[in-house]
């Protein structure tokens, strides 16, 4: 008999009050580690949730209020992890880091003479490089989606009066400003920002810097769509005076929200070999909301005003953690593997998936199926919870299909430094379901934020997508499922 278990709930949600735990390395106790609730988290945010440090038993004691269900365990150098209220009554183990590094960041401030920023430098620092719980930021966001394995720091942050680009400015002149800014840093000595080989992700120094943003003044074209607003994208730029070097460049203005910052970082890192999932309005059936690489970087959407503001507070605050694919295989061409970890299956399999947003334990996290039917494809199949960053649903919006088992179709060949080919497509739990209400989207780009199988009222527990078929059979306290998958042998002449 299936034991059904709440799957909206990773545990039942505690009273404000206190509650206990001990964090160790799995033999002795680790001091000095970093306990919060798990909240969604804000940009400039009101106030922060409380904190507390292990001491030297590994006992740490925390104020939680209503509604908290899971608590955040951090340390540098040891994976982060992301743990169930119900899961404190025996002991946190923390496992190293795999591939753990620190990278800085060259910031460059274009300073136009008719144009004022719309943020100061302490301002933009908060979003870029704020480490403190509940700060959307993107060193909060790296560190969360390495699990641990990438501390994101800032190396200089450096401002330049540019008067040969003036008013009006648009898109098309992103790239001569871009090239402008690496004549004009021409010289500067790189080496505290330059630590790791940016094609690869190994850590040797390869004289460029790890991370190059380039931030102007204006608003955020992305999300107001205007002519005259320029929009963020990572370019991978000739040198000036070495057309055969390429620099990676992450080019965005001062008020642009943290999904998009984050979303051009991670094609920078790995000078663009991770690609862009989506296509376009009239293909939805990419990777949608459940990926930053695709619509997932416009998660944390509050309210609809794409031409008013403000849009670093209310749009793309809390965007999505990438998935499995994504972050094991493509981001530094595999760099931080170890983080996920991945199962290979031939014909039928039956077992427990731990949630992907967790440090890896003794379960898989991601199942890799290849299709027969295509050389290269696969199917991909991962649990994505409520955890971190993938609180930020559009609007709050939970329901069926909003977690769960997600699984998709994934073709490499499809990966393209050019325009996007879709190289994953999400098997839909609920297709024809209509978008739901605003918050939209910016752009239109469709959602498809109710794509996973489940358990429970309103759910769907199985699917099929051609030879292969799958099952959920259980859903335990802390989120993980139990899957049943087979592989049929396809039909003969069949593709």
């Amino acid at each position: 008999m299936v034991r059904l278990v709440s799957s909206l709930l990773l545990c039942l949600p505690v009273l404000a009050g206190s509650v206990s735990g001990r964090v160790t390395d799995g033999s002795r106790p680790l001091e000095g580690v970093r306990v919060h609730p798990d909240r969604m988290t804000r940009v400039r945010p009101g106030g922060l949730p409380p904190l507390a440090f292990t001491d030297a038993q590994g006992v740490f004691t925390l104020e939680l209020d209503p509604g908290d269900d899971a608590v955040v365990v951090e340390k540098p150098g040891f994976q982060r992890d992301l743990v169930p209220l119900g899961e404190l009554g025996a002991p946190v183990v923390l496992a190293p880091a795999p591939a753990y590094r620190k990278e800085r960041v060259l910031v460059v401030r274009l300073d136009w003479p008719d144009q004022k920023p719309l943020r100061t430098d302490a301002e933009l620092r908060s979003v870029l490089f704020g480490r403190r719980p509940g700060e959307a930021s993107a060193a909060n966001y790296f560190y969360e989606v390495s699990k641990g394995s990438l501390e994101l720091e800032e190396g200089a942050l450096v401002h330049l009066a540019d008067a040969d680009h003036p008013a009006p400015r648009r898109d098309a002149q992103r790239g001569a400003i871009v090239r402008w800014v690496l004549e004009h840093i021409k010289g500067m000595d790189l080496r505290p920002f330059d630590a790791v080989d940016n094609a690869t992700g190994a850590l040797v120094p390869d004289g460029k810097p790890d991370h190059l943003w380039i931030v102007a003044p204006g608003i955020p074209g992305t999300v107001t769509q205007g002519g005259e607003d320029l929009t963020a994208i990572c370019l991978l730029e000739p040198l000036p005076w070495d057309e055969y070097v390429q620099w990676p460049a992450v080019f965005f203005t001062d008020e642009t929200p943290l999904g998009f910052i984050v979303h051009e970082s991670l094609h920078a890192q790995g000078e663009n070999r991770v690609d862009d999932l989506y296509l376009d309005a009239k293909h939805p059936l990419t990777a949608g909301q459940w990926d930053i690489m695709d619509a997932g970087l416009f998660r944390g959407t509050d309210a609809y005003h794409p031409d008013q503001g403000p849009w670093q507070e209310d749009t793309a605050h809390s965007p999505s953690q990438p998935m499995g694919w994504v972050r094991s295989e493509l981001w530094y061409h595999g760099a931080f593997r170890a983080t996920v970890r991945t199962l290979t299956v031939k014909g039928a399999w039956e077992g427990w998936l731990d949630p992907l947003e967790r440090a890896p334990r003794t379960n898989p996290q991601r199942l890799v199926i290849a299709d027969p039917r295509a050389r290269g494809r696969f199917w991909d199949l991962e649990v994505r919870r409520p955890l971190g960053s993938d609180r930020g649903r559009m609007g709050n919006r939970w329901g069926p299909g909003f977690e769960g088992l997600v699984v998709a179709r994934v073709t490499p060949s499809l990966l393209t430094r050019g325009e996007p080919r879709g190289p994953v497509r999400v098997i839909d739990a609920h297709p024809g379901t209509p978008e739901p209400p605003r918050p939209r989207y910016p752009g239109g780009r469709w959602q498809l934020d109710d794509a996973a199988f489940n358990m429970g009222t309103g759910e769907i527990p199985a699917g099929k997508d051609g030879p292969l078929s799958w099952e959920v059979l259980d859903v335990d306290g802390s989120g993980r499922m139990k899957i049943r998958v087979k592989l049929s042998a396809p039909v003969q002449g069949k593709r």
